[in-house]
């Protein structure tokens, strides 16, 4: 079968050269203001620019394209010899961030052809995204059975849009020994594939140095988590979303490590002068679901507003583990191992008390006063699990505010009305308590 879609460089790098001034211009704009809640992620949008220009110089050079579904990351992918990869979702989550409704032409291209409107934003935005023609090329794509139904009915559809090879790797229902020696033998098979349809070889040594990499960002990940753990929490609740982001996109790479070790020693000596993102801390959250991508500033607007904190957020909440570099046998086991235990990949799967259990985790580790769960409205497996987050919030006398919206479409429940149900939690159900 013919494609329908095929790679158009002159829609490509119109929006992807747009994009990169985009993320140039917000960072010098939040580097003008001179927040000194914005000094991380300032780093981190630097860090994107990168990125960014690794994709654009990718393409002019002619590398072969590898596309990975957001939960693979991919410290595995940049060992492959001339193989740039790209994570699928990339303008999913930059176009939100860069302006509120930037997504929502492409989420209505999908749904124009045929997409249900229960099909989750990120997805049909994705698919938008290839029907507009505005993705790198794709020589082969990879791409998990998690977190949803959703990403796997879009990846299916992208298959036949794109005649592209895509590579599936089962992710089990259960976190044990089966399970995982399940997901080891998918990733083997996916690296036989790509190597097959792609005609290189996986550099094991090469390998060695992006898998130390990506594990020692993921311990300074797991220090920074420690410190938002203090009073007054040193970092703002937006920087989780931006940190975990960079994750998803650069993991294995030394700009990522950068990025890490500039927020530990920046949360360390704020720690140290014993400062905070809100130095007179009167409440701290948890929001565990999805930041609202296109509006990240909410934690802002709580910390000046309310005094209120986002101490921890499912996006930050660290839980990935580690990989033994020794053997391509333990890389291969503990990669499969780790992408069993990223954000999402981890809860969003079998039982709900895989949810639970870690939001709870969470409301205990972060000494917590409320909890926000942002319902996204497609996902019904969140929505599944309403029932069991209430009754663990009620059993340890913790305010609960669920919440429904579109986590990257503002058009069903707005920014304004996405405020005012938090303000009114706050001021009824928290502040009169404390």
């Amino acid at each position: 079968m013919a494609p329908t879609v095929r790679f158009n460089p002159e829609k490509f790098f119109r929006v992807f050269e747009d994009h990169l001034t985009a993320v140039r211009n917000m960072a010098e704009a939040m580097e003008s203001i001179g927040d000194p809640r914005d000094v991380c992620v300032v780093k981190a949008m630097k860090a994107a620019e990168i990125y960014l220009q690794d994709i654009l110089k990718a393409v002019e050079s002619g590398k072969k394209f590898l596309w990975h579904e957001f939960l693979l990351l991919p410290e595995l992918f940049m060992s492959f010899p001339g193989v740039q990869p790209y994570m699928s979702e990339t303008l999913c989550g930059f176009l939100c961030l860069v302006e509120p409704e930037g997504l929502t032409p492409y989420i209505d291209s999908a749904r124009n052809i045929g997409l249900p409107p229960d099909i989750c934003p990120t997805d049909s935005g994705l698919l938008g995204c290839v029907l507009e023609e505005i993705q790198p090329p794709a020589h082969v794509i990879v791409s998990p059975t998690t977190p949803c139904d959703s990403a796997l009915s879009a990846y299916q559809i992208i298959q036949k849009l794109m005649d592209v090879p895509v590579v599936y790797c089962d992710t089990p229902y259960w976190h044990d020994e089966r399970g995982i020696e399940l997901y080891e033998r998918h990733i083997w098979k996916m690296i036989r594939q790509v190597e097959e349809i792609l005609g290189v070889s996986m550099d094991w040594d090469k390998c060695r140095e992006h898998i130390r990499m990506a594990n020692e960002s993921m311990e300074l990940f797991y220090a920074e988590g420690e410190m938002r753990k203090l009073k007054p929490c040193p970092h703002p609740g937006k920087l989780p979303f931006y940190h975990f982001l960079f994750f998803e996109v650069a993991s294995g790479t030394d700009y990522l490590l950068d990025v890490c070790k500039f927020i530990l020693e920046d949360s360390r000596k704020l720690a140290a002068e014993k400062k905070g993102a809100v130095q007179d801390e009167r409440i701290r959250l948890l929001l565990y679901n999805p930041d609202p991508v296109y509006d990240t500033g909410i934690h802002d607007w709580l910390e000046d507003e309310y005094k209120a904190v986002t101490a921890m957020t499912l996006f930050g909440h660290p839980t990935a583990t580690f990989i033994d570099p020794s053997t391509p046998e333990t890389i291969v086991r503990d990669y499969a191992w780790k992408m069993m235990n990223i954000c999402m990949a981890r809860q969003y799967r079998g039982p709900h008390e895989f949810f639970v259990d870690d939001m709870v985790a969470a409301i205990d580790g972060w000494d917590v006063d409320a909890v926000i769960v942002t319902a996204h409205i497609p996902c019904k497996h969140g929505q599944g699990a309403h029932g069991f987050i209430r009754e663990a919030c009620r059993e340890r006398d913790k305010p609960l505010l669920v919440h429904e919206i579109d986590v990257q479409d503002p058009r069903p429940v707005s920014i304004d009305k996405t405020r005012e149900a938090v303000a009114e939690f706050l001021e009824t159900q928290v502040l009169p308590y404390k």
